[in-house]
Parts: C-alpha cells; sequence; structure tokens
C-alpha cells in the first residue's frame, strides 16, 4: 500500500536538487536587477534630492564600475551552472517513463509553477493530485527500504482517478 509517511531522506534530498534550478534562476533575476540599478546610477540616473545645490562631481561609473563587473561574472557564472542543472534536470526528466509524470515534472521544475499551478496546467482541480504523484515517484525512484514505497501502477491510476 502506499507509504503516506514523510519522505525519506534520499528522495527529499532530489527534490531538494531538483528545486536548485528554480533559486538559481531567482538568484540570476536579482542579480540582473542589481546590475541594472548600478548600470543605472553610473550614468546619472539615479539622484539625491536633498533641497541644497551639490557642486561635487563625482567619477560614477569609476564608483560603481567594479561591483558591476563582479555582478555580471556572478551572472555569468550562474547562468552556466543554470545550464548545467538544466541539462541534468532533462535527463532526470526524460528517464521518467510516464507521460503524465514528466509534464508534473517539467511544469514544476523547468517552468517553476506552484503545486495549483502543475494540477492546472496538467487539467487538474486539486493541487494534491501533482504532488502526491510528484512524492510518491520520488520515493520510488530513490528507494527506500520501507514496505509499501514503491510506485506501482495501480497507486498512479488510483491517483490519476481521484484528480479527476
Amino acid at each position: 500500500m502506499y507509504d503516506r509517511g514523510a519522505m525519506p531522506e534520499g528522495a527529499r534530498a532530489m527534490a531538494k536538487r531538483l528545486g536548485k534550478l528554480r533559486i538559481l534562476r531567482r538568484e540570476v533575476d536579482f542579480l540582473s536587477q542589481r546590475a541594472a540599478e548600478l548600470e543605472l546610477r553610473a550614468q546619472g540616473g539615479v539622484g539625491r534630492i536633498t533641497g541644497m545645490p551639490f557642486s561635487r562631481r563625482s567619477d560614477r561609473v569609476g564608483e560603481y564600475g567594479a561591483e558591476l563587473a563582479d555582478i555580471r561574472t556572478r551572472i555569468e557564472a550562474m547562468c552556466a551552472e543554470c545550464l548545467s542543472e538544466l541539462a541534468r534536470l532533462y535527463q532526470f526528466i526524460d528517464d521518467i517513463e510516464d507521460p503524465e509524470l514528466r509534464l508534473i515534472f517539467s511544469r514544476r521544475y523547468i517552468d517553476g509553477l506552484s503545486w495549483l499551478g502543475v494540477a492546472q496546467k496538467i487539467g487538474r482541480t486539486d493541487e494534491q493530485l501533482p504532488r502526491k504523484l510528484h512524492n510518491a515517484y520520488l520515493r520510488a525512484r530513490c528507494g527506500t527500504s520501507s514496505p509499501g514505497a514503491s510506485f506501482p501502477a495501480e497507486l498512479l491510476h488510483t491517483l490519476s482517478r481521484e484528480g479527476g
């Protein structure tokens, strides 16, 4: 029977690894926004209004240049890491035999959707269905010694019927 307990350590580690791409993308977005802010400041697009005249001229490009170069280097490194993780993720997803499961994993990890978003994209109304299928697959794939942790086809069909 289906084990409803906590996910085993191996499955939890795999889920964390799969989610790494989402986090990397967020970090790249953050750094890209920071770089755009620095470029704007360096060009003089962001000023401080104090009510007092300010006559000192500063080298804004030089002031922000080093930080901007550092951020660009970090963005390039993270983009390379994202591509590497994406290649691993595609390989993991391609190894999944069931097409609905492949779609669940793709929507969750490649598109970065919430469980509700995943459910809607696969034509379901209950976000628990894709999450349950996902977790059951990870339990089975990552192997656990607990009884009932395998991923039988009847579980897939049972859960699919529950979801509508």
